[in-house]
């Protein structure tokens, strides 16, 4: 479960940098623009967008179940109208997927960059095995290949992870 407490603000935030990380910032705006069921062309009307951009945010988002909407027919047009609204229900879902995800990832980068030596030139990083097979040397660019420390890297990967199971707990 993810802990949240009960402040609302701090899911919101939370669901707005993971909306952006894993989707764009615009998916962030028009979610903000759903705090009441609106119809897609209203949305684009307030972010001053085309129609069809917004109605590809929000499918895309639907793809996601964030969003649901509520189609209905003009009789006198037969065009369809959507109506569009926030899934409640299913952003603390969605956010528990998508660290947990992450966090798979993550552990498994961390077990990559404790498994040995690495070597890097300034175009590539390499395992000890890559190198001695290219004798040190790039076959890219053709400098040496010398040992990298990648201690900032373990220690920023142990870091994420830390966070995201406190996040998780």
């Amino acid at each position: 479960m993810i802990n949240m407490g009960s402040d609302n603000s701090s899911n919101n935030s939370l669901l707005n940098y993971i909306l952006e990380e894993s989707m764009s910032k615009d998916h962030v705006i028009v979610m903000e623009k759903l705090s009441e069921p609106k119809h897609d062309e209203d949305i684009a009307a307030e972010l001053n967008l085309k129609a069809t951009i917004v109605r590809t945010l929000l499918n895309e988002l639907h793809a996601k179940n964030l969003v649901e909407y509520e189609r209905t027919k003009n009789k006198k047009t037969g065009w369809y109208t959507y109506l569009w609204k926030k899934r409640e229900d299913k952003i603390d879902e969605f956010i528990q997927s998508y660290l947990t995800h992450k966090l798979d990832i993550l552990n498994k980068q961390l077990q990559v960059e404790k498994q040995g030596i690495t070597f890097a030139c300034s175009c590539n990083r390499v395992s000890l095995e890559e190198a001695i097979e290219t004798n040190f040397i790039c076959p890219r660019c053709n400098e040496t290949f010398i040992e990298f420390d990648n201690e900032k890297i373990i220690r920023k990967l142990e870091s994420e992870i830390r966070k995201i199971n406190k996040l998780l707990k």
